[in-house]
């Protein structure tokens, strides 16, 4: 997942209880500008493209004409927020073979988010996850996936909170590390009661290869001591 914001303690709901109390709407053509300047703030925010993957406009520009749903949220200062669900997949992010799905089964990707940067911290991003969660699952889109960064913890907590789980992690974008995680959009997110059958430190990459390996995946996360997170690891669910 890419241009997050800070997460807060897993909920494991598919509401996490911000209501996203703001506007709310599908976005279109007519609001690509818009749309890719917050993309660029916050990237620019950041400064990590080892953790944020620089889009085009021409990616936003194919999403807003059909290639799958920008959802956006505004305040009084225009866009506040948007996140991203693609259905139209390029050959190279079709990961169905992956998750060991049949090429024509429901199929989408959680392909980014952006926040304002000023307004960082409030939960927009975890609940854009699960407003895109209940969007694929409103359009019959079942199966979902994402990518993270391991550095990038605000992503993928959020995304673990949501009922996604680490199924591999691949060299993307360049040759950096990604988390690839998935969830089925017709389930209830399973939540984070805390059980772990080992605990990793995220973006050990040796380690974390051998537990998918032997057929974990990573479904918790926990932050000890005010530290970076460590990864729950779990018999797949």
């Amino acid at each position: 997942m890419r241009n997050a914001v800070p997460g807060r303690a897993p909920t494991g709901r598919d509401d996490p209880g911000t209501g996203l109390a703001h506007r709310r709407r599908p976005l279109g053509p007519e609001d690509l500008d818009s749309v890719y300047a917050l993309h660029l703030a916050a990237a620019e925010a950041v400064g990590r493209p080892d953790l944020i993957r620089p889009e085009t406009r021409a990616f936003f520009a194919a999403i807003l004409e059909g290639g799958g749903l920008v959802l956006g949220v505004e305040d009084d200062g225009g866009l506040l927020a948007y996140g991203v669900l693609q259905w139209d997949l390029p050959p190279a992010e079709d990961l169905r073979r992956l998750f060991g799905l049949a090429p024509d089964v429901p199929f989408a990707k959680l392909a980014g988010a952006s926040v304002r940067p000023g307004d960082w911290g409030a939960g927009l991003h975890e609940a854009l996850i699960a407003a895109r969660v209940a969007a694929a699952r409103g359009r019959g889109l079942i199966h979902l996936y994402a990518t993270s960064a391991p550095g990038n913890a605000r992503s993928w907590t959020n995304l673990l909170s949501q009922g996604f789980a680490i199924r591999a992690l691949v060299d993307q974008y360049g040759g950096y590390p990604r988390y690839i995680l998935y969830r089925r959009a017709d389930r209830p997110a399973v939540g984070d009661d805390g059980a772990a059958e080992t605990w990793c430190p995220a973006g050990d990459g040796a380690r974390e290869r051998a537990l998918l390996a032997q057929g974990l995946v990573g479904a918790r996360w926990r932050r000890a001591d005010g530290g970076a997170p460590d990864v729950g690891w779990v018999t797949g669910v």
